[in-house]
């Protein structure tokens, strides 16, 4: 799934917590990196990680292979350190997610 053209949402935890840039960015992370290269589980986590004072998107796929996005927005350590993306369009925070 993870189909851009279908709506797509963050929990109100998560736009409280992370710029709109930066969630953004992971959407276009999915479509323009993750999609057809790797295969996306339903549920997919994204480490945020401070480098060189901006945010740097790090994905494990599967341990295959560990990717890392540079995100032109400075980091705050407010960030949270790591956000679920699931298969329905939802972003969220970890601890917003139930399986």
């Amino acid at each position: 799934m993870f189909d851009q053209d279908e709506e797509r949402f963050a929990t109100l935890g998560l736009a409280a917590k992370l710029p709109s840039a930066v969630i953004d960015g992971i959407w276009d992370i999915i479509d323009q990196n993750l999609k057809g290269v790797v295969r996306l589980p339903r549920v997919l986590q994204f480490a945020l990680i401070a480098r060189n004072g901006q945010v740097t998107v790090a994905f494990d796929a599967q341990h295959d292979a560990i990717m890392e996005f540079d995100l032109p927005v400075n980091y705050q350590r407010e960030f949270p350190e790591t956000v679920a993306v699931l298969d329905d369009g939802t972003m969220m925070l970890m601890d917003e997610l139930s399986v």
